[in-house]
């Protein structure tokens, strides 16, 4: 049966120009993978020209009980994009706010211990924020999105819940695809508490499941990447799972991979999965591995697309909220039957 150990995270995840890869169950000061040695087919490029391919991604995802939600960082070293997207369970109904952010030195932190990321402007102001120092565990989303003709204005307090089973925290540094190159994901599970306002309308405050997750890649000048988030409530348990399939996975991807699954605070790390979607990614996607740990279907509910092009960028994303189906496996060899569970899908094409 696959089984993937988690051990005690370095010190740095770089030392002496090298990844140190594997799968951790502690977290080091920083999530930072500046300084790996010709990281781009050997070429001994400057390091401040290799260090612009480092691109970051903050995300804050949670399932409460009347809204489905994401809200995403994206750095690109000589500008940001955020954006908020929501869906209300009940009706369907989507909604979705994107900002561009001009040049900054750093968007999203390094830092493990305590920080934030922020969006200063007053019409779309997006702060994701943690803190982990003498024994805290904090992480929090605050969200203001001013309406117009065709959005409400939304606001969002949401946080995790102190002293849960559910709170936890991972990182993942694999090659990406290969050991001059490395991407590092730190997942940071999470039972949260929060409200939501619709043009003025308070919704009930409600706890549910959620994550935050930050990833650092050295990229491809041309990326593509899918990941699923799944999260609630399977035969009792809690669960949370997240899967991923991109174009910079590693080429040992059993070995190295951040597939994840907790059931009411217990992890088990998942093999390497591939997502299909043979009708369009309207319709129903197949999501499976090797290792019979994963057999899901996924129904979307709603698309959220944006294609934005600066210059020589180019991004094509779809988010795709609906419905998880299936099974999954823990470590024990248990079998989870997986139900009508809310869930998204991110695919992302990106030129640079």
């Amino acid at each position: 049966m696959y089984s993937r150990q988690f051990n005690t995270a370095p010190e740095s995840i770089i030392q002496n120009g090298k990844a140190v890869f594997g799968s951790y169950s502690t977290l080091p000061e920083k999530i930072d993978i500046k300084g790996m040695r010709t990281p781009y087919a050997g070429l001994p490029l400057p390091a401040f020209i290799s260090n612009l391919r480092i691109k970051s991604r903050l995300e804050y995802i949670f399932s409460l009980e009347k809204f489905f939600g994401t809200a995403v960082f994206f750095d690109f070293k000589v500008f940001g994009l955020s954006e908020v997207i929501l869906w209300n369970r009940e009706t369907g109904k989507k909604y979705a706010w994107h900002s561009f952010m001009p040049t900054r030195r750093r968007f999203v932190p390094t830092k493990t211990g305590k920080a934030a990321c922020k969006n200063y402007q007053k019409r779309r102001s997006l702060k994701i924020s943690w803190d982990s120092t003498e024994h805290r565990f904090v992480r929090k989303l605050y969200f203001y999105m001013k309406g117009d003709s065709v959005r409400p204005t939304a606001e969002a307090k949401i946080m995790a819940v102190p002293d849960s089973p559910e709170n936890s925290d991972f990182l993942f540094v694999t090659p990406a695809p290969v050991q001059q190159r490395c991407s590092a994901t730190w997942i940071s599970p999470v039972r949260v508490s929060g409200r939501i306002f619709i043009d003025g309308q308070t919704a009930e405050e409600a706890e549910g499941l959620g994550a935050m997750i930050l990833n650092r890649t050295y990229f491809k000048f041309r990326s593509k990447g899918k990941s699923a988030f799944g999260a609630g409530k399977a035969g009792g348990r809690e669960i949370i799972f997240r899967l991923t399939e991109s174009s910079y996975d590693a080429v040992d991807a059993d070995r190295y991979n951040c597939n994840i699954l907790t059931e009411n605070g217990n992890t088990t790390a998942l093999p390497s999965v591939h997502m299909t979607h043979p009708f369009g990614t309207d319709k129903k996607w197949i999501i499976q591995d090797t290792e019979s740990m994963v057999d899901l279907t996924f129904t979307p509910a709603s698309v959220s697309r944006r294609v934005l092009n600066i210059i020589a960028f180019r991004r094509e994303s779809k988010a795709v909220f609906g419905t998880f189906e299936g099974v999954l496996m823990n470590s024990s060899g248990e079998k989870i039957m997986i139900k009508n569970m809310y869930g998204i899908i991110n695919a992302d094409s990106i030129r640079l």
